[in-house]
This record gives structure tokens, C-alpha cells and sequence, in this order.
């Protein structure tokens, strides 16, 4: 298997680092490394959902997915990425809106 790396977009990148190791970034730690490790099971896991509206809106392949989780302290959180290649490309972090579930 192949190493992959992460590549945050800005925000996403100032939205992980602003999480204290104690709360919401060790929960997103091993999201990010489970997403590393293994990208299609995140993809099959029943908390992640792909977002076509988004892959419509950029008009760029690959597919935009989403994966939801819960994070102590606070209600769910969205981590939203693409794989391309050899890169996991994080494009949002963050609480995730009402309609992130559905």
C-alpha cells in the first residue's frame, strides 16, 4: 500500500489545529488517519455520505465526501474530502449544519 498524504484547504487546516488534543483533535486525529489509511472504508462507513451538490458546483471530478462525526464536547462535526491520487484532500472541518445527517 501506498502512503497518502493530507492537503488541508486553509480553513479546514486553521479549523484542526484550533482543536485542543483533549477534545475535538483526537477524535479528528484518527478521522484524518483513518482516512489516510484507508479511504474506501471511510467511504462505505455509514457515517459518510458523498456530496454531489458540491461536485456539481465545482464541476471537478472526484467525488466530494463527507464523513460525520462526534466529537465530546460539542455536537457532530464534518470532515469533507476527496481523494486524488496518492491525496486526501480535506476541504472542511467543522460542526456539521442540521441537513449534514440526512
Amino acid at each position: 500500500m501506498t502512503a497518502r498524504l493530507l492537503d488541508f484547504a486553509p480553513a479546514a487546516w486553521e479549523a484542526y489545529q484550533g482543536q485542543r488534543p483533549h477534545e475535538a483533535g483526537s477524535r479528528l486525529k484518527q478521522a484524518l488517519n483513518w482516512l489516510v489509511a484507508d479511504p474506501a472504508a471511510a467511504r462505505a462507513d455509514p457515517r459518510s455520505r458523498r456530496y454531489q451538490i458540491i461536485e456539481e458546483h465545482t464541476g471537478q471530478p472526484p467525488e466530494v465526501w463527507g464523513l460525520l462525526l462526534d466529537v465530546p464536547g460539542h455536537s457532530r462535526w464534518l470532515v469533507v474530502w476527496r481523494e486524488l491520487g496518492h491525496v486526501i484532500e480535506i476541504g472542511y472541518i467543522g460542526p456539521a449544519g442540521h441537513n449534514a445527517a440526512g
